[in-house]
């Protein structure tokens, strides 16, 4: 078992609406199945559900700037503000507190995923 606990990030209806109005080809972003790809997030351990909502809080203006860098790298057309409450209209949490690496070989960090809407 990691020292971590996890949180997946699921993009809302709102935020796909903006994403086709931020000047990014529509070829790039596919269709719905494309964005319903989710984000796995490892964060620090936590043992309960509240815990859990309480670090993504802390965490997640990191989380919406990678998720917005994921789709789109001009950061001149993200939101002029980005706080809290759009976070939580525009994308979905799951959090787990339990986190299994099954996986063989060695965890490579390979870095943030970027410009993959380009």
């Amino acid at each position: 078992m990691l020292n971590r606990s996890a949180v997946v990030i699921g993009h809302e209806a709102a935020f796909y609406g903006w994403l086709k109005t931020s000047g990014i080809k529509p070829e790039a972003i596919g269709d719905r199945k494309q964005i319903a790809e989710r984000t796995v997030y490892l964060i620090p351990a936590c043992l309960y559900p509240e815990e859990i909502e309480e670090v993504v809080e802390d965490l997640f203006e990191e989380i919406f700037r990678r998720e917005l860098a994921r789709w789109q790298p001009d950061e001149k057309v993200w939101p002029d503000t980005a706080d809290f409450d759009l976070f939580t209209r525009w994308f979905t949490v799951e959090g787990f507190s339990i986190v299994e690496d099954i996986g063989r070989g060695r965890v490579e960090d390979e870095g943030p995923i970027e410009n993959a809407g380009r």
